[in-house]
Formats: C-alpha cells, structure tokens, sequence
C-alpha cells in the first residue's frame, strides 16, 4: 500500500496517514490481503484486510476482469466493512477510488454513517472526443460507481478533468471537492552533484539525458518513448541516453522492445527508486518525457517542473494547463511519435532553450503548485467538518 507494490512513489495515502494521525484521529484501513510493502510505524494507525481477489484474476483477459472485479469487491468489501463498522463504530468513512462506492453508499443506508469517496483523477471519463460506445464500453464501471449517492466526493486534479466529468455524470456540485495533487516543492532547493550521480548511473558526462519516470502499464505508453529513440539519434547533435526509471507489468516488454530497436545502448532501465532518491534522478537529467493517454498532468510531470527539468508530453486531458508551448516546456500531438522525437531533439540540440524552460517550469512550479502539507490540510478541514457536523447531530 505504501509504495503500490514496490515500484511506485510515496503514495498520497502515506501523506494522509501522517496528516489525520498528528491531528488525532484514529485511522482504519481495509485493504487486500498480503499486499507487498510494511506498514509504517504510526500511532492510531490499523489496517484490517479481506481476501485478495485481485491476484487471484490478475492472468485473466481484461474483458472477464472487468466483468468480475465490481461483482467480486462488493460480495466480498461490502459484508467485511459493515462487520467493522459495527465494531468500530467511526465518525466517517472514506472509499478509495471507484471500486468502493456500493461498498460506502451500503454503509451510509444501513449504518447511518457520512461517507466520502476519493478520486485520484477519473481515469477514461476524460475521454469524450470518443465515439459514444467506445465510451460507454471504456467507462461503465466509472459511471455506474457515480450513481450511488456519497455525503461528499473528494477529487483529485490529475489534469483528467474531474470536476466537469462528476457534474456531467450527475454529482451535485456542492458535493465535490476538487483538490490539486501536491508536491514536494522542497525539492526546488534540493542540492546535488550532477557528475557523481552520472557516474553512478553509468551516463556519460556530456550527454543529454530523457528521463521517463513512471509506472510500466499500459496507460503510461512506454513503448512510444523507445520508437521515439530512433529518430532522436538521427537527429540529435549530441549523444543522447535515456534514462527510464520504475517498474510494471511492461517493464520487460520495454527493454525487450529497446534491444529489438537496436537502441539498447542508449537507454538505462533503473527500476524503482526510493522517493527520497528522486530529486537526483532529476538533477542528472535535461529533459523529462510524459506519454500518457490519460492525462500529462500527473504528479511526475510536477516533481519536474520543481527540479527545473523541462517536460515534452502529449497532449491530452489538462496538459497544456501547465505544459505552456515554449514556456514551461512543449507539447506534441498525442500518439504522434515523428513529433515527439522532434520536440526531444529540439530540447537536446538547444542548452539555452532548455535553460530557459527549465527556469520557467520552476517558477511557475512555485507560484502555482501546493505543498503535501497544504494539500492534506485541506482534507483534513472537509472531513473534520463532517465529523463535527455529525457528532453534533448525534
């Protein structure tokens, strides 16, 4: 839970853990079974768990997937969370993603109990260029969760558009708090030494490195970084490595996909680092690279802007709400690989415009993005007001 497996940052959810726990609430989670990480050592801090069905389908195809994980999150969430929740007895109860809010809404009806779900972003609800059955096939589940009525929805704005796909799908406004993602803004003052980090990175001093930082999984479109690298060595005027840093499911697919495209030399597959390793992973590069098909607003994009490291990113969701063309970084038409390539050579044939972008990504960073602290303040100032509310009329 704490680091989604192993290959992935500091979750939000640790972020939340140490706001409420300092602030003296008493936190319960409900999480799967066996789940890889430890669980920090926090006081008022409980995990409870229920049977892990998700690696139990996980070799499933995608289509019986999604017909089988509503059905079998609810028949087995639904009865466990009512089981804790008349032995807990809590002052409110907060689901995690869309998965959780049959099991949520159950417990509001038949335990009396103000409930809350927490978005982090709405994922293809993002999508509605689409073809109406291309989108209603994409989103059911999404759209079926929105229809079981919350006290509140707390949203995160990952640049998927989620306020506006909550209203279209028929949350009251009043009902939804739209929150940004915070960061780590220390890290704008964050010193390093760029040459010993090369060096233990195996880069070469004087080479222009992309770093791809980011979960391996489908929606984060690795795959389109290494056809990227063909055309970027044609054109590059300097040597350029590529630095891809996480872990997933199409990790091994990717470096397989990087030796077939002969570029094997040129990349570095670290794997996950710890997040506190993160900032040098900036300081030892030039340019940043966002593939997403969701949204390229996520918090990796953001963590860039705050190192000064320039983004090229594709363009969907929100992007371009903070990838400014020229000025913070640039954008490149979705999907489009020529383009992409272009966008990181022009980056990496250009020290001054990198330079400048740089600068401005970071000044932008700090005059517009939230820190952790302040972000987890404000999810402690809406729930605290639920629990107020409801002690007072209890």
């Amino acid at each position: 839970m704490w680091s989604l497996g192993g290959d992935a940052g500091v979750s939000d959810d640790y972020e939340f853990v140490n706001k409420f726990t300092k602030h003296d609430y008493e936190l319960h989670f409900l999480i799967p079974k066996g789940e890889p990480g430890s669980q920090p050592d926090i006081e008022n801090f409980h995990t409870h768990t229920y049977p892990n069905f998700f690696k139990a389908i996980s070799n499933l195809p995608t289509f019986l997937r999604r017909l089988l994980l509503p059905f079998l999150f609810n028949s087995v969430v639904i009865p466990r969370a009512l089981l804790l929740a008349r032995a807990l007895k809590p002052d409110f109860v907060l689901g995690h993603s869309h998965y959780s809010t049959a099991a949520t809404f159950m417990l509001r009806k038949l335990r009396s109990l103000p409930t809350g779900v927490k978005l982090f972003g709405v994922m293809d609800l993002v999508h509605t260029q689409w073809p109406r059955w291309k989108y209603l096939y994409k989103n059911a589940e999404q759209m079926l969760a929105l229809k079981f009525p919350q006290d509140l929805w707390i949203v995160l704005d990952d640049g998927t558009k989620g306020r506006e796909a909550l209203l279209r799908h028929g949350v009251s406004n009043e009902k939804i708090h739209f929150l940004p993602n915070g960061i780590n803004l220390e890290w704008a003052d964050h010193a390093c030494n760029r040459e010993k980090i090369r060096k233990e990175m195996r880069i070469p001093r004087d080479a222009c490195v992309v770093l791809f930082l980011s979960r391996f999984v489908p929606s984060k479109r690795p795959e389109a970084v290494i056809r990227s690298i063909p055309r970027v060595l044609e054109l590059a005027e300097r040597e350029a490595i590529f630095l891809f840093v996480g872990g997933g499911p199409l990790k091994a697919s990717s470096v397989a996909l990087a030796a077939r495209s002969k570029v094997a030399e040129h990349t570095r597959f670290m794997g996950p680092v710890p997040h506190s390793r993160v900032p040098d992973v900036f300081c030892a590069s030039d340019i940043f690279i966002s593939t997403s098909n969701l949204t390229n607003m996520a918090i990796p994009t953001f963590e860039a802007f705050v190192c000064g490291v320039p983004v090229v990113a594709f363009d969907v969701g929100d992007t371009k709400k903070a990838v400014k063309e020229n000025e913070t970084g640039c954008t490149v038409p979705d999907g489009d690989i020529e383009a992409l390539a272009r966008a990181i050579t022009d980056l990496a044939n250009n020290e001054e415009k990198r330079a400048a972008l740089g600068l401005n990504a970071k000044k932008y960073a700090m005059e517009n993005f939230t820190s952790w602290d302040e972000r987890t303040d404000k999810e402690l100032e809406i729930i605290d007001s639920w629990v107020r509310a409801s002690r007072a009329t209890s």
